[in-house]
This record gives structure tokens, C-alpha cells and sequence, in this order.
């Protein structure tokens, strides 16, 4: 019989024993990693975060593959697009051997302007995904993330 750990506490992750505390941390340092060197278009840095096989399921269904993600990063980087500061707050945690299924919630926030009445705005933008994880030569590395929730709400400052 496999041993499976569950925990879900909303808005933060209950630890419940070391090897949980553990996990936690080595995937919440991967995603700062990956947030770290989104901000400076650090491809490498980001792919090495991600398993050879990853793939990202968009809201709308589309399936983008490693290969094609890799394309848009290195795109972005030449076009020295700015990158968007993002904030990544694990929510659930459960972990079943080399796997672990993370839900988390991916926030933006972006000030813009309302184009009739010029008041500055804050746009807040919420990706909420269902994340797996695979631990390979001693690092987890992220499979697959599935969008299952993304929404924009506008702020007035």
C-alpha cells in the first residue's frame, strides 16, 4: 500500500511532518527561482526549473508544449519585452512518492490608465493552477501545469 499525504488548508499549507515541510520548501524555492529570472528573461534558469516533458494547459484548453514554451520565452527575451512581477502562493499540497500536485495561485498586478476617464488603475490578474511535480536527480521539476482559473479585476487607486 503506497503511503499518501493530503493536506489542505486554504490559503496556506499545513505542516504535518518533515518530509512535507520539506517538499514544500524545495517547490516554493523553485518557484522563486522561476519568478527571480522571469523578471530578467533568464531562460535557462526558468527551463531548468521545468521536466524535459513539461507541458502548460491553458485556460481556454490549448496545450503548449516545452518546446513551444521554450520558443516564447527566447522570443520575449529578444524583443527585451519587460517582464511582469508575478507572486506565486501555494494553496494545497499533497505528495505521493516522486509526485507532487500542487494548487497555487499566480498574481500579477499592473498599473494602467482608464482610457475615458484617466484615473489610474491597478489591473490584478490571478492565474489559479493545478501544478505537478516530479522529483528527478535530486530536484523537483515541474511536468505540468493545467490553468484553472484566470481572471483580471480592475482597481481604482
Amino acid at each position: 500500500m503506497m503511503f499518501r499525504l493530503l493536506v489542505l488548508i486554504s490559503g496556506m499549507i499545513g505542516l504535518v511532518c518533515p518530509l512535507q515541510a520539506s517538499v514544500k520548501d524545495d517547490i516554493d524555492h523553485q518557484y522563486k527561482r522561476w519568478g527571480r529570472a522571469a523578471l530578467v528573461n533568464d531562460v535557462e534558469t526558468i527551463l531548468s526549473v521545468l521536466a524535459p516533458d513539461y507541458t502548460l494547459h491553458t485556460y481556454t484548453g490549448t496545450v503548449i508544449t516545452r518546446k513551444d514554451y521554450e520558443a516564447s520565452l527566447r522570443k520575449r527575451k529578444a524583443s527585451n519585452k519587460p517582464a511582469t512581477v508575478y507572486v506565486t502562493k501555494m494553496f494545497s499540497l499533497a505528495v505521493e512518492g516522486a509526485t507532487a500536485k500542487v494548487i497555487s495561485d499566480e498574481t500579477s498586478e499592473n498599473p494602467s490608465v482608464d482610457p475615458i476617464t484617466n484615473k489610474k488603475l491597478r489591473l490584478i490578474h490571478i492565474h489559479r493552477y493545478q501544478d505537478t511535480w516530479i522529483k528527478s536527480n535530486g530536484a523537483w521539476r515541474l511536468q505540468t501545469t493545467i490553468t484553472q482559473v484566470e481572471s483580471t479585476k480592475v482597481v481604482s487607486f
